[in-house]
């Protein structure tokens, strides 16, 4: 076996793809690598720092150690989904791409397949943990950036330029000998590990209030008392009465009746009230 050497890993994979028609597939395999070349582009990665095997609906990319590990966060935080969003916008329903992103460092092993190595397994096994899986599906974004734990304690924690550790959040993923392992993915609007969305999916509607006291006066359908009809009604400060009273007439205020027999049109006039 070929010794191995030191890598940065990084995995990219296609929220969905499985249940895409083949033309949509197509589609969206080629977004996919149009956005690995921006991503790799921001970050001033040249094309002999980098090496990507094809997973079908995904791709893993093993680059130089020398190319900095801030500039590659940085890209995959900005022209990463920057990019998603623009090509979304132009794309069917059907052709749209959210990804799937971790970022790993180990020793990686080349030989006449490819690449080999636990520290990729390991990188494939945070890809597929459920907890970035909901991430995901629990944001508006376009993608969702995991980092390994060796990443988070040699780069991100350091709050190098344009990265906020406080931004990621832990999640297990296990592996089929059982042993857990930890990765920080991203998401501003996430609290206590929990992302936004399933926040306010936990939270639901607010139960109704119970009892007399949760009676209101906009929700309470008993007409007011109809109030005797009196002198009050007729006073020469105007014709606005509160109530639902109704004497007849037609209609002055709302569902308020005022009458308009001929006695009472002349103080109605001379009050401001409009005759009809």
């Amino acid at each position: 076996m070929p010794e191995p050497s030191n890598k940065t890993i990084l995995l990219m994979d296609i929220e969905g793809s499985g249940g895409r028609l083949d033309n949509e597939q197509a589609v969206i395999r080629r977004m996919l690598y149009a956005v690995l070349r921006e991503t790799l582009s921001a970050a001033s990665v040249e094309p002999t720092e980098y090496r990507s095997e094809d997973r079908g609906d995904g791709v893993f990319v093993l680059i130089e150690p020398s190319v900095p590990k801030p500039a590659l966060i940085r890209a995959l935080l900005t022209a990463t989904p920057m990019r998603l969003i623009s090509n979304n916008r132009l794309a069917a329903a059907g052709a749209q791409v959210r990804l799937r992103l971790v970022l790993h460092t180990g020793e990686v092993a080349m030989d006449e397949f490819g690449a080999v190595g636990a520290d990729l397994v390991h990188a494939f096994r945070l890809l597929d943990a459920p907890e970035l899986r909901e991430a995901l599906r629990a944001t508006a974004e376009p993608s969702v950036l995991c980092v390994s734990e060796a990443v988070y304690q040699g780069v991100v924690r350091h709050a190098h330029h344009g990265i906020r550790p406080e931004f990621f959040h832990p999640l297990t993923a296990g592996t089929k000998e059982g042993v857990e392992l930890t990765g920080w993915y991203h998401d501003p609007q996430a609290r206590d590990g929990v992302p936004a969305a399933s926040q306010a999916a936990g939270r639901g509607a607010a139960p109704a209030a119970q009892g007399p006291a949760a009676q209101t006066p906009l929700g309470d359908q008993t007409p007011p008392a109809q109030p005797a009809p009196g002198p009050a009604l007729h006073a020469t400060t105007g014709n606005f009465f509160l109530g639902v009273t109704r004497i007849a007439g037609d209609a002055v205020a709302g569902d308020k009746h005022v009458g308009t027999g001929p006695d009472e049109r002349g103080t109605r006039r001379a009050s401001g009230g409009t005759d009809r």
